[in-house]
């Protein structure tokens, strides 16, 4: 993964979340995607965001020896109600900060509980995660998005640099 690409992503997705809490979650536009909903309620803007998982390899970690050793490899794909008992279950978390992986763009998302939301950033040939503003289906000023072979891909307002 670009280093410099690595680093813009983190700023954005930091500037996007942080403060933001778990507000809501729906099946994706086609089968197999999960969609989490995250939300301001503060006057920062955008107010509402999404996070949409394609490649459902995802968890939460309470433990910071199995936040360093886990990986893809290690986990299974969940299916629709693994997926949504997960995210039910940390509603109305608060994310404290978030982060990418090293090689991979796995995403990390440390929430106020102490818990990290793990979602797997690798996968040959499909985008495992996107995050966006508004409502994700064009007209966002936001997106970055986990693109296959180990890359990031982030677009912005021209004012964020």
């Amino acid at each position: 993964m670009n280093r410099e690409n690595k680093n813009f992503a983190e700023r954005a997705l930091k500037q996007l979340l942080i403060g933001s809490q778990i507000d809501g979650f729906q099946f994706g536009s086609s089968p197999g995607i999960v969609r989490v909903y995250f939300t301001h309620f503060s006057e920062q803007e955008p107010d509402m965001l999404w996070l949409s998982i394609e490649i459902r390899k995802i968890a939460i970690i309470t433990n910071y020896e199995r936040l360093i050793t886990i990986s893809k490899e290690n986990l299974e794909e969940l299916d629709d109600e693994e997926s949504f008992q997960l995210l039910l279950r940390n509603r109305r978390e608060k994310v404290k900060d978030v982060w990418l992986g090293d090689d991979s763009p796995h995403l990390y998302i440390s929430l106020e509980s102490g818990k990290v939301l793990y979602v797997n950033g690798h996968d040959e040939n499909y985008e495992c995660w996107q995050v966006g503003d508004r409502d994700g289906y064009g007209g966002g000023d936001w997106l970055i998005v986990a693109v296959p072979e180990n890359e990031i891909a982030t677009w912005s307002p021209e004012e964020f640099k």
